[in-house]
């Protein structure tokens, strides 16, 4: 993350930056993060390694898991390991690995879909393109560590993200703006218009109080209190 001073710096600077023609357009080009935001991705080049495809595999689909382990017939598991982890997700999957290579201890995963990996599996479709089957995932750490344990089971590239949604603005007309609501997406959509446009960021954190729906409880009962609530 960026400190204040830095953030406000680099969102002037974007102001004053000549826009090229496009929906997903910056100074840089279609399709691509400012500068000042690209410059803060860690992945530069392909860091990491695939020893798998090391290895010789040179597929891009999922790993073959083989007919015993997609069988699901647990008699065929080994008959006695140290844990038992349900869930071939994330955690699961760290918690194995870890455990396996900090502690000596075996593991047997079990989990009720056909893949490992959980939400963030993806395969490739009958067009030759990776698609995410429950819909993208993102990577973000601040921990260094962190960092350099990913890049122990697999290659990375450099990827750009950026959401935005079609909004109504005050008259109705759809525009195509940042989500979340940003400065950009307040005064392009005229949301705040008793108070005109928003210069600061004091203006937004304004803003944002104003929106801002208190749980009746105090606390978020449900996914859409807790949205309401932030």
């Amino acid at each position: 993350a960026l400190p204040w001073p830095r953030l406000v710096s680099a969102a002037k600077d974007l102001d004053s930056a000549k826009m090229p023609a496009g929906p997903f357009a910056s100074t840089v080009g279609v399709g691509r993060a400012e500068p000042q935001w690209a410059e803060l991705n860690r992945v530069g080049g392909q860091p990491g390694k695939d020893g798998v495809h090391a290895a010789g595999d040179k597929t891009e689909g999922p790993l073959d898991l083989g007919e015993t382990v997609m069988s699901g017939d647990l008699g065929t598991a080994p008959k006695k390991v140290d844990l038992l982890i349900v869930g071939a997700g994330l955690s699961g999957a760290v918690l194995a690995e870890r455990c396996s290579k900090e502690l000596g201890l075996t593991s047997l995963v079990i989990d009720k879909r056909d893949h490992i990996g959980g939400n963030c599996y993806d395969y490739i479709d009958e067009h030759g393109i990776r698609a995410s089957k429950y819909g993208a995932h993102l990577f973000h750490t601040k921990f260094e560590r962190v960092w350099e344990y990913v890049q122990n089971f697999s290659e990375w590239i450099p990827f750009d993200h950026r959401v935005r949604g079609m909004v109504p603005d005050a008259d109705g007309a759809k525009q195509l703006v940042p989500i979340p609501p940003t400065q950009e997406t307040v005064n392009a959509l005229r949301l705040d218009v008793a108070s005109g446009p928003i210069s600061s960021e004091e203006g937004m954190q304004a803003w944002y109080d104003r929106q801002r729906v208190t749980p009746p409880s105090g606390e978020p009962a449900n996914g859409e209190e807790a949205a309401l609530s932030r």
